[in-house]
């Protein structure tokens, strides 16, 4: 006899559609909090590595600048060995704010070799910095602020730069702005300000020339904040009753440093664009930008 053995039905369980669709909401929630736990998780990242990259361009800058200065060289023969022209405060417009620095020092990156491989003798080269707002590169239509510098071989320099004729002024030539800010001489990108305070020993018995000068008294030592040239037949380029062989004492050097991103909003402010957020170029480098300061000894004592 054959026993019909009825397998017990397995009962089937199903979400139901409120499940679902309570499921899906709960998802989107979740995923919503990842993706903005994200992007808030890259804004932080983008100002550190803004910031730090600003940081690595800054103290770049600051060796060349302090090397430069440091070894600066100077002699007591009328001859111009040094100018720091301004202007210290440009005003608000960011785009034509620009300090040209023209010294004579023994770069220790100076070229050693002429085109010939042949060696080149002396150290003294010519040394030009200067920032600039323009295009990078050959080509490009977008502006960015950068410092340039140039270094002019020692046999040049002594050949073309040196001696009367040639020195009474550090202008033109190989201390121009076009042949400064060319593209090869290119040394770091995002300063939006760049400024070279000189301080020179002097007591001037005048207070009317101390006006003149514009300047501010520290210590035994006046602030010089307009142009500053030592030698030549101009000092400060204000009154010559103060001898136009003072050496000077110190200097700071002062760098603004401005992010990636407050770069593009200074971009686009300058082409005119809306939606910035921002109204003045000066509060977009106050929030986005950081400066930096040094203090630089000369010591140089002549040739």
């Amino acid at each position: 006899m054959k026993l019909n053995r009825s397998r017990p039905k397995q009962r089937r369980s199903a979400f139901t559609l409120i499940e679902i669709m309570v499921a899906t909401a709960v998802m989107i929630i979740l995923v919503g909090l990842v993706i903005q736990i994200t992007n808030e998780v890259l804004k932080v990242w983008n100002r550190s590595s803004g910031k730090l990259s600003a940081n690595s361009e800054a103290r770049l800058a600051m060796e060349f600048l302090t090397q430069d200065l440091e070894t600066a060289v100077f002699r007591d023969n009328g001859m111009q060995w040094l100018r720091v022209e301004g202007p210290i405060d440009a005003g608000d417009d960011y785009a034509d704010k620009t300090v040209a620095l023209n010294l004579f020092a023994p770069a220790l990156d100076r070229p050693k070799t002429d085109a010939a491989g042949g060696p080149i003798p002396g150290d003294i080269c010519g040394i030009a910095y200067r920032l600039a707002f323009k295009e990078a590169y050959g080509g490009s239509d977008t502006k960015v602020y950068a410092l340039y510098r140039n270094i002019v071989d020692s046999k040049t320099t002594f050949n073309q730069l040196m001696g009367s004729g040639n020195q009474e002024t550090l202008t033109g030539g190989e201390w121009s702005e076009g042949t400064v800010t060319d593209e090869s001489n290119y040394l770091v990108t995002n300063i939006v300000d760049f400024k070279v305070i000189v301080y020179y020993q002097s007591t001037p018995s005048d207070s009317s020339i101390v006006a003149e000068y514009n300047g501010a008294k520290s210590g035994n030592a006046w602030e010089i904040t307009g142009n500053y040239i030592y030698g030549g037949n101009q000092f400060s380029g204000y009154d010559e009753e103060i001898p136009a062989q003072v050496k000077p004492l110190y200097a700071d050097i002062m760098l603004t440093m401005i992010t990636d991103e407050g770069l593009e909003i200074l971009q686009n402010m300058a082409a005119g664009r809306s939606g910035t957020g921002y109204d003045d170029a000066k509060d977009v480098v106050r929030e986005r930008g950081q400066k930096f300061i040094r203090r630089v000894q000369f010591a140089g004592q002549g040739f």
